[in-house]
């Protein structure tokens, strides 16, 4: 029982922004920072 008023907006066009170089990085970091926190954690708890 949808209408088609007229008067709802495109969606906004796809712009191309830059992305930061923290996003770029952040998927290549992650792995690091969780065997960090594995190995901090590790030697924390069982005295590696």
């Amino acid at each position: 029982m949808t209408k088609n008023l007229g008067n709802a907006e495109p969606s906004a066009p796809a712009k191309d922004t830059n992305p930061s170089l923290l996003s770029k990085a952040a998927p290549a970091l992650f792995p690091l920072v969780v065997v960090a926190l594995g190995y901090v954690v590790g030697r924390q708890f069982f005295g590696f």
